[in-house]
C-alpha cells in the first residue's frame, strides 16, 4: 500500500476503548504482513506507557510495531509529520490514538487529514449524544473542506453487552444506529467480555482477536478494496 494510510481512533468521549482498540488493531495489521507504526497523542500516553512495560516483560522478542509519543499541540508540526509520514515509505499503514476530548490544537487538521477515522462508542445515554457531537463536528469539518476532505468515518459500538437495556432502550438505540449511518459507516458490534479490558503491545491477543475481527474485517476490507481501485 502506498502512499501510507493513515487512520486515527477518535471521540471526544472518554472510556469509549479507543486506546485498546487502536493496539488491538495495529496487532490485527501486523498479522495481515502490514509494517504498521503506532502514534500515542494522548496526554495519558496509555500505548507508550503500555509498550515500555510490555519490553520488560518480552524482553529479547521481536517488536511487532513501532510506538512514538505525539503532542497535538502545534498544527504545523503534525502537518509536517504527515507529509513526512507519507513521502517515506517506512510504514503500509500509521495509526494515531488520540484523547478523549477536542482540545488538542491539532486535533481538526489530523481528521482532514487521516484517510480513516474510527470512532468507538458505547449505547449509553452519555456515549450516544457524545458522539452525536463528535458525528456533527466531523460532517461540519467536512462540508467546511469540500472535496479536499477525503477521510472515510467509521462508527464501532464497543463494550456491547445484549442483556443489558429495556426494550425501549434497545429501540433507541437501534433509531440512533439509523441516524450515525447516515453520516459514517457502522461496523458489526463489538462485545463486552472481560478479555477486552487489557491490551498488550507485543502479544497477539488471540483472545481479543476474536471478539473485535467482525468489526476490523469490515473495515479492512473497505481499505483493501479501495487501494485496489486507486
Amino acid at each position: 500500500m502506498d502512499p501510507t494510510c493513515i487512520i486515527t481512533y477518535a471521540n471526544q468521549k472518554g472510556g469509549v476503548g479507543k486506546t485498546t482498540l487502536c493496539a488491538l488493531f495495529a496487532s490485527y495489521l501486523v498479522s495481515k504482513g502490514h509494517r504498521v507504526a503506532v502514534f500515542d497523542t494522548d496526554p495519558q500516553q496509555s500505548i507508550a506507557k503500555k509498550r515500555a512495560s510490555d519490553m520488560e516483560v518480552y524482553s529479547g522478542c521481536q517488536v511487532p510495531y513501532a510506538v512514538y509519543s505525539f503532542s497535538l499541540n502545534n498544527e504545523k508540526a503534525l502537518i509536517s509529520l504527515i507529509g513526512n509520514i507519507r513521502g517515506s515509505g517506512h510504514f503500509d499503514f500509521v495509526l494515531f490514538d488520540s484523547a478523549g476530548s477536542l482540545k488538542d490544537q491539532a486535533l481538526l487538521a489530523l481528521f482532514a487529514n487521516t484517510d480513516y477515522l474510527l470512532t468507538p462508542f458505547h449505547y449509553d445515554y452519555l456515549s450516544v449524544p457524545s458522539t452525536a457531537v463528535f458525528i456533527a463536528l466531523i460532517v461540519k469539518l467536512r462540508k467546511s473542506l469540500g472535496r479536499q476532505m477525503k477521510t472515510r468515518h467509521y462508527l464501532i459500538p464497543n463494550l456491547d453487552d445484549p442483556r443489558v437495556g429495556t426494550s425501549e432502550e434497545k429501540a433507541l438505540w437501534a433509531e440512533t444506529e439509523e441516524k450515525f449511518s447516515r453520516h459514517a459507516v457502522i461496523t458489526p458490534r463489538i462485545g463486552k467480555r472481560a478479555t477486552m479490558e487489557r491490551f498488550s503491545t507485543m502479544s497477539e491477543m488471540d483472545e481479543q482477536m476474536i471478539v473485535v475481527s467482525p468489526a476490523f474485517e469490515i473495515i479492512y476490507k473497505d481499505i483493501s478494496a479501495l487501494q485496489t481501485i486507486q
